[in-house]
């Protein structure tokens, strides 16, 4: 089912977009064809949202402080701002993906193209809801192995990919501490080392442990 598309007024837009409305309807079938299920939303390079979806507004408007379009959070439009200067200082198509709140908590996958339309570049946002038991967040991994904060923090950064170091940097912590708790973790998940705490978070099989009884 295709969502309900909404397209701003000529007087809203970006002064240096020249897509008629019939234009705009058009990208937003196409993008809407392409991303039945997701949310989508095509912006100038003000960051203003030139036409958007049910979806995305769903999605995007939590109650968080607004950017400079209503639709986008204040932190979602900053990061926006950053990939809209970077266009600018460059040519050709440029694509970014994040997660929103933040990738710890990743409840949304938000991902950013860009697009030349009559020799204007655009912004498409496409944004995606996690399934809430397939992304390794510090709440679900608290709840479901009886992590402490301190433990989920570590086991979540670890799980996705990140050294120690890079781990015990984001928390600001030292290296030994990620070490030791690390070690507490790997009790409580039941696992022997990174690869299987990695495939335990993301509730995959772990062979010669996980054949007869799912964790």
């Amino acid at each position: 089912m295709i969502s309900k598309t909404t397209v701003v007024p000529k007087t809203s837009r970006d002064a240096t977009s020249m897509l008629s409305e019939r234009d705009l309807l058009s990208i937003g079938k196409e993008l809407l064809d392409g991303d039945p299920d997701r949310g989508v939303a095509l912006l100038g390079m003000d960051r203003r949202v030139l036409f958007s979806n049910t979806a995305a507004s769903n999605m995007l408007r939590d109650g968080t402080p607004r950017g400079q379009d209503s639709l986008l959070p204040a932190t979602v439009d900053a990061w926006i701002g950053a990939f809209v200067e970077r266009l600018r200082s460059q040519r050709g198509p440029a694509t970014a993906d994040t997660y929103y709140p933040d990738e710890t908590e990743a409840r949304l996958r938000i991902s950013l193209e860009s697009i030349t339309r009559d020799h204007v570049p655009h912004v498409i946002v496409r944004v995606q809801a996690q399934i809430p038991w397939a992304m390794p967040t510090v709440r679900r991994l608290q709840s479901r192995f009886g992590l402490t904060l301190r433990e989920a923090q570590v086991a979540a950064g670890v799980a996705r990919g990140h050294t120690n170091a890079e781990v015990a940097g984001k928390l600001g912590i030292v290296e030994k501490t990620v070490k030791n708790v690390l070690m507490s973790v790997f009790t409580k998940c039941r696992v022997r080392n990174r690869v299987e705490l990695a495939l335990r978070a993301f509730d995959a099989p772990i062979p010669g442990l996980d054949q007869r009884r799912p964790v």
